[in-house]
């Protein structure tokens, strides 16, 4: 038994709550002691429990201890019998807990497991019980730091994809873009916060672009020790709100912002005049997407500015230079497309992918028969589930109805998001989630990002998600701590005509996407530049059903009929200078300019019919296909599969490689399954396959080599330099100085062996503000292609690889011992066949002033 357990029982003991309750829950390690002990605190205030969830609490904890304990008599608690403690026997039974002893002022309890008859298999499995012993899922370890991990105080990385990724955003060539394609926990912020704050130390500013203002908060909360000054950039008409923002424009012209986190309308509106600027002066160090996926996302949180991004990003790309890093977890070929179609040009466009599938869910499915017996299933798995605990609806409509059904059941510690909740509403459920004032959230798809709560232990769907790729990203809201969770839906034969219906609702058909365009492109305004200003407040026409259309709804519309000729290639969605509102006489004529679009035209026949059918239907079609297919993994998943679901959902994110056009390798997907339909009928056990660790993908990464070591290779890609390793003093000295300046000249890969390791670390060390990579071992296929330092050990056969060349290798100095054998004879030293550029090392120390 624990001593938290302990000290929990004399509380609960002591019957105290409210104010009269004087204890700080974080003194307590179980977030589900935390959580008990809030609800406790809460009592008395607006968001005071309800018995129902006072109960459900304590079943938590008692579930907790017991799996924590793993077997044995079951843990039990002495219950006051009087407020905020249900008094009745029917509360505590409802909730999966059985009565030990009843007497007049108090139950002794213990929590039973739960055993849902109407699960298949739930009697054998126990559909709790991983969840609440959190059993560790996650299996991907840290992997050695390189030395600019300091400046975030890390030594390690997260994980292999991880380090890969970051280090193929520190060789990025110029103007290109990269997607990184990371699971979750993983690590993949830090691929665009680490770079931003190494190149911006004396001045520059990177922009990422996130989809919610709670993770743009979370990100500035993540790098305040490391940045003084705000970072998040949000609407807040207050007046501190306001100075808040003059004043990260200011420090964005003057260089001084380094990183800024802002939502894509915000980017396009108040942001730009400033980033316009800061190109200007050549500040602009990284455009990112966070959360990259949301550019493709056409459904009822449709958001234009997603789309309209690339138009900024392409006219500040004229001004100066800058990288593009598109973050994602769930990246779908279709999305990869998309992203494709937007940012492909003008530089070199790569991905970098290190796919596991998410080892912490187990799956659930059951069917209802009507929506009775939905209801009753959910309210018995309230009950039953650990806390936190998410459910998902697909509509407004049925996420109120859903929540008024928790209401009537006794809750009242959740909250409620849609897509129609104001930003108001979402900040202060966020903040009441993430401060553990409430215990449930009830939700469509448009809660979930940027909430980033580790412990949440539940998710429940009362829907069929319209695409497997839905239920994948609204189950991953789960285990993020990397231990077990559950996932269970909860579906009638209904639900797959809703599917059936939102997956259909975001296609326009070719006809009416023509009339908008014509519509729009009749009341064009003509540019200098070759470009045209259309404007998406048009109705597609003048018909009475048309003409009063909902403005906000038709402005969607028509951003997506751009972006589906776009990604047709019959228009570029471009940009232009900010607009200033002191440009305009009024504020209707501002609101007019700003909800325009300025394209260009690729094709000439962009209105004729038969150009449409050609091309647009094609791309319509794809996307289409691609949507069914979707659905059909859904129907799949829900519907007794005979496959497990690592394979459906492989099936799903597996990408393929494309030989025509541009060349592009392959996704692959590592399988991870924490208990499915399919392998729980086999007898299966959950199972996680290693993450990938992604080669290099860069065919000419950037690097900079000085002059002076240039001159040295002379022509040449491989040089080696020789010393005496007897002169141990001697070569200490020579040793420091050379890898100082060979730094200074441009060296960033560095290979070298434990023997000698800590006096190489602390010279390398002095450069933590450099781009500097280490390996254990010379092996070219896993290495950046850039200029690479080998300190060759003594006393150890130099392999023949070190020493091959080929028209793809990169600069390469090899520092070894006199005595270093031949790699094809033992009975000479290298020193004195090798016919390729070398030095001894004195000579060598004045070839370059030391």
């Amino acid at each position: 038994m624990t001593d938290a357990f302990d000290r929990l029982k004399s509380i609960i003991q002591s019957g105290n709550y409210g104010n009269f309750l004087a204890v700080n829950s974080h003194d307590f390690p179980e977030a589900c002691h935390q959580n008990l002990l809030n609800a406790l605190k809460a009592v008395g205030s607006p968001n005071q429990s309800g018995m129902e969830e006072i109960a459900g609490l304590i079943r938590h904890v008692l579930r907790r201890e017991d799996e924590d304990l793993q077997g044995g008599i079951p843990q039990s608690l002495s219950i006051p019998r009087r407020f905020p403690y249900p008094s009745e026997r029917e509360t505590w039974l409802r909730c999966g807990i059985d009565i030990l002893d009843e007497k007049t002022d108090h139950f002794l309890l213990c929590a039973r497991p739960w055993r849902p008859e109407w699960l298949d298999l739930g009697d054998r499995y126990l559909p709790e019980q991983l969840a609440f012993a959190e059993k560790p899922r996650r299996n991907y370890p840290c992997v050695p730091g390189d030395p600019f991990l300091a400046l975030v105080a890390r030594d390690s990385y997260r994980s292999a994809g991880q380090r890969e990724a970051i280090r193929a955003v520190l060789t990025a060539p110029e103007k290109s873009t990269l997607v990184i394609n990371l699971p979750t926990g993983s690590g993949k912020s830090l691929c665009a916060q680490l770079p931003a704050l190494l190149k911006s130390q004396t001045t520059g500013v990177s922009v990422v672009v996130v989809p919610t203002t709670a993770l743009a908060l979370d990100q500035e909360r993540a790098l305040q020790p490391f940045i003084i000054h705000p970072t998040a950039y949000y609407g807040d008409e207050s007046t501190s709100g306001q100075q808040r923002r003059n004043a990260i424009r200011q420090r964005i012209r003057q260089g001084t912002q380094r990183i800024v986190f802002t939502s894509p309308e915000s980017l396009i509106q108040s942001l730009s005049p400033s980033l316009y600027q800061a190109a200007d002066l050549g500040l602009l160090r990284y455009f990112v997407i966070d959360e990259a996926h949301m550019v493709e996302q056409w459904g009822e949180g449709f958001r234009p500015a997603f789309q309209e991004m690339p138009g900024l990003r392409q006219d500040l790309l004229r001004r100066t230079s800058f990288n593009t890093l598109l973050l994602t977890a769930t990246l779908t070929e279709s999305c990869l497309q998309t992203l494709e179609t937007f940012f492909g040009q003008p530089g070199e466009f790569q991905v970098i992918s290190a796919v596991q599938l998410r080892p912490e869910p187990s799956y659930w499915f059951a069917k209802c028969a009507n929506e009775n017996v939905r209801r009753e299933r959910l309210l018995e798995a309230v009950h039953h589930l650990p806390r936190p605990l998410i459910i998902y609806a697909s509509t407004r409509e049925d996420v109120s109805r859903w929540a008024d059904e928790l209401q009537q059941a006794g809750f009242s510690r959740y909250g409620v998001m849609t897509g129609k909740s104001t930003p108001e509403e979402r900040k202060q459920l966020i903040s009441d989630w993430c401060e553990r004032k409430i215990d449930i959230v009830v939700a469509t798809s448009a809660f979930g990002l940027g909430v980033d709560r580790g412990d949440v232990r539940a998710v429940i769907h009362v829907c069929i998600p319209e695409t497997i790729d839905r239920f994948y990203q609204e189950v991953g809201r789960v285990g993020r701590d990397g231990k077990a969770a559950i996932s269970l839906t909860l579906y009638t034969d209904d639900d797959y005509k809703i599917a059936q219906h939102l997956n259909e609702k975001s296609t326009i058909t070719i006809e009416r996407g023509l009339q908008r365009w014509r519509s729009m492109f009749e009341r064009k305004q003509v540019l200098s530049n070759g470009c045209y200003r259309v404007s998406i407040d048009i109705p597609p026409s003048m018909l009475p059903e048309d003409i009063d259309m909902d403005s906000q709804q038709n402005r969607a519309w028509n951003s997506r009929t751009l972006t589906l000729m776009s990604q047709a290639g019959l228009i570029a969605i471009d940009w232009e200078n900010p607009l200033h509102r002191s440009s305009f006489t009024s504020e209707a004529d501002y609101q007019h300019a700003y909800n325009s679009r300025i394209i260009r035209t690729l094709d000439e026949y962009h209105l004729n019919p038969d150009t449409w059918e050609l091309k647009v239907e094609h791309i319509r079609q794809r996307r289409q296909a691609l949507n069914y297919q979707n659905l059909s993994l859904m129907k799949e998943a829900s519907q007794r599969p005979n496959r497990c679901f690592a394979e459906i959902f492989e099936q799903a994110y597996a990408i393929p490689a494309r030989a025509k056009h541009t060349p592009r390798k392959s996704v692959k997907v590592s399988r991870a399954c924490g208990g499915c339909p399919f392998c729980r009928q086999q007898k299966v056990a959950s199972f996680s396959e290693v993450m990938p660790s992604p080669l290099p993908i860069w065919g000419s990464p950037h690097f900079a080599l000085g002059e002076q070591l240039k001159r040295l290779f002379a022509g040449e890609k491989l040089m080696l330099v020789f010393y005496n390793y007897l002169e141990a003093k001697q070569w200490r000295t020579n040793q420091s100085q050379i890898i100082e300046w060979l730094i200074q000249q441009g060296i960033n890969n560095i290979v070298f062996s434990d023997n000698g390791k800590e006096s190489v670390k602390e010279v390398i060390n002095q450069f933590r503000e450099n781009s500097i990579f280490l390996f254990d071992n010379y092996q070219p296929i896993k290495m950046p292609a850039i200029p690479t330092l080998i300190l060759h050990p003594p006393a150890v056969s130099i392999p023949q690889s070190y020493l091959c060349q080929s028209d793809r290798s990169s600069y390469r100095i090899i520092l070894l011992p006199n005595d270093t054998p031949d790699p094809n004879r033992d009975d000479r030293k290298l020193i004195d066949v090798f016919n390729g550029r070398s030095f001894r090392i004195e000579v060598f120390c004045k070839e370059i002033g030391l």
